[in-house]
């Protein structure tokens, strides 16, 4: 969404500016709730946190779980991802809100992560990495829901 010079990015732009409408969709809701919390705060309300979930290549495969997820920010990594793991991923970040709360993330099966570079490619061949290719530095694993999002940097 933000490396509007990579190959998936100027692929999926074909189609209406759909990634330009992502990360204005993005910028506007961290503004809207950056207001939202500014006011609350002078009045000595509770601030409100969002999640922005950026999910790999959507597939129609069986949900893995966390264990077989990995996230990242910096949006330097996808892959693919079922459906039914992002909407469980979705739910269970709410359950989460000291780890998630502020935060922008990529999630995909662990073992097809690639470089931006390279996801087109490896998405179109379906093809599984060993992911030790390429480290970005803030991928995160874990065995459940809250090791997985527990280390999040918050925007």
């Amino acid at each position: 969404v933000t490396k509007p010079a990579s190959p998936v990015y100027l692929f999926l732009n074909l189609f209406g500016n759909i990634m330009e409408e992502k990360i204005r969709g993005e910028d506007a809701v961290r503004m809207l709730y950056a207001e939202h919390n500014d006011r609350i705060s002078a009045q000595g309300g509770k601030k409100l946190y969002y999640t922005v979930v950026r999910p790999g290549g959507l597939t129609t495969d069986p949900p893995r779980g966390a264990a077989a997820l990995e996230l990242n920010q910096g949006d330097t990594k996808s892959g693919r991802i079922s459906r039914a793991d992002v909407a469980a991923l979705c739910v269970e970040s709410i359950r989460y809100p000291q780890y998630t709360g502020g935060t922008t993330f990529e999630c995909y099966d662990a073992d097809t992560g690639a470089p931006l570079a390279s996801v087109g490619l490896s998405n179109i061949m379906k093809s599984k990495t060993d992911n030790k290719d390429f480290v970005a530095g803030k991928e995160r694993r874990g065995q459940n829901w809250g090791e997985l999002f527990r280390g999040l940097e918050r925007d």
